[in-house]
């Protein structure tokens, strides 16, 4: 009569770990598909340079724009 116990409890135990895992992971859908929706509806966040690196940056653009303007002499 006690193994008989012991198997129920052991089958009540496993169906409610199995019920825990699946709405869990009903939760955690539901979440990341909040998350996704919120993270599209909000614009991109705006970040700044160093200044150090945005003068460097400007300054690559600039040689890129002197470079299109006058192309190097070919040989």
């Amino acid at each position: 009569m006690q193994q008989v116990a012991i198997i129920l409890v052991l089958l009540v135990c496993a169906a409610s770990l199995l019920a825990l895992l699946y709405f869990s992971y009903k939760l955690l859908k539901k979440t990341q598909q909040q998350e996704l929706l919120e993270r599209r509806s909000q614009p991109a966040p705006e970040y700044k340079l160093h200044p150090k690196l945005q003068k460097e940056q400007q300054r690559g653009q600039n040689r890129q724009a002197d470079e299109e303007k006058d192309p190097p002499p070919e040989q």
